[in-house]
């Protein structure tokens, strides 16, 4: 809300300084003289000259005012982008706490299953040899008792 009110001050400040300096009469008195020459016929060339000191005046306290301004609202903006990225880095390292602890649970997870798959596999792998010698013993012998028949 604050930015909101210091940029709007700052837009009206900005064409405040260019009305007050085409305003202002130089020296060459050209497209500034042209404005402001129709004030010093109005008011005779005293009045004129009168005018362009208050306005000098007022466009340097305004200068320096927007500048002040200028510098206060980098500042808010500053304050403001830091304390954004502080809440936000603490935000990232709790997801990353999280996902730590997600990463560690699902490696947990992962070498359960591999210890169990492996256990799975050597079972198999037992129980097919036993099934193996077992139908190696009964040919054998099926073999034997063809032979001792054929006798």
């Amino acid at each position: 809300m604050l930015v909101k009110v210091i940029g709007i001050i700052l837009l009206i400040m900005a064409v405040f300084l260019i009305v007050s300096i085409l305003m202002q009469s130089g020296k060459s008195k050209k497209l500034s003289g042209t404005i402001a020459g129709g004030a010093e016929t109005f008011f005779g060339k005293e009045k004129g000259q009168a005018i362009n000191k208050r306005l000098s005046t007022v466009t340097n306290v305004v200068a320096v005012l927007f500048v002040a301004l200028v510098l206060a609202l980098f500042l808010i903006n500053a304050k403001q982008t830091a304390d954004k990225n502080n809440t936000s880095s603490a935000a990232d390292e709790s997801s990353v706490a999280s996902d730590t602890s997600d990463e560690s649970a699902a490696s947990a997870t992962e070498s359960a299953a591999s210890e169990a798959a492996s256990e799975t596999e050597s079972a198999a792998s037992e129980a097919a040899s036993e099934a193996a010698s077992e139908t190696e013993s009964a040919v054998s012998e099926a073999a034997s008792e063809g032979e001792t028949s054929a006798e």
